[in-house]
């Protein structure tokens, strides 16, 4: 037998990896069937969902439209209240304050310039001197004093007695 030898065996498949090679491809073309299963059914419920949606119509946009403008002019007035001098105002605000007289609370009013302004003062005249350096100051266009009340003895602790309501107005550069 000395014609039978062979020095570099011959690679055969083995039936088990001839198996799992028919198994892993036939795994693969399912795979890919069942990814072309599942678009064609997303884009039959995407098309359905589109069908039951109202197309947009003439009368929709009208009234849309007839809503639009009180939006409009809402949001104009918001950003127009943004654009006042708040800081610049509150700033000669404060620059009036002194220990006599406390602000406790500062309202504006956004479509003018004014500030309405709630307060407690040591006495009257705190109150009317304090009324005063807010009329020199030329940043004021007007200052009305709306109420002064005195509180009763005791009422509020660490408040002050005379309690005074004011609105100024600001000057527009």
């Amino acid at each position: 037998m000395p014609g039978d030898l062979e020095f570099a065996p011959h690679s055969r498949w083995s039936p088990v990896a001839a198996l799992l090679l028919v198994l892993g491809m036939l795994g693969g073309v399912h795979g890919l069937w069942q990814r072309h299963a599942l678009l064609a059914k997303r884009t039959a419920v995407v098309a359905q969902a589109e069908a039951l949606q109202p197309p947009p119509t003439r009368e929709r946009s009208s009234t849309g439209e007839a809503l639009r403008p009180e939006a409009s002019d809402e949001a104009d007035r918001l950003i127009a209240s943004l654009h006042r001098p708040w800081e610049s105002m509150l700033d000669a605000l404060q620059s009036t304050v002194t220990d006599d007289v406390r602000v406790t609370r500062v309202q504006p009013e956004s479509d003018a310039l004014r500030l309405r302004i709630t307060g407690e003062a040591d006495n009257s005249q705190a109150f009317v001197a304090w009324m005063q350096r807010l009329q020199s100051d030329a940043s004021w266009r007007s200052v009305e004093p709306l109420s002064e009340a005195r509180q009763a003895e005791g009422v509020a602790p660490g408040g002050k007695p005379v309690l005074f309501q004011l609105a100024v107005e600001w000057r527009q550069p």
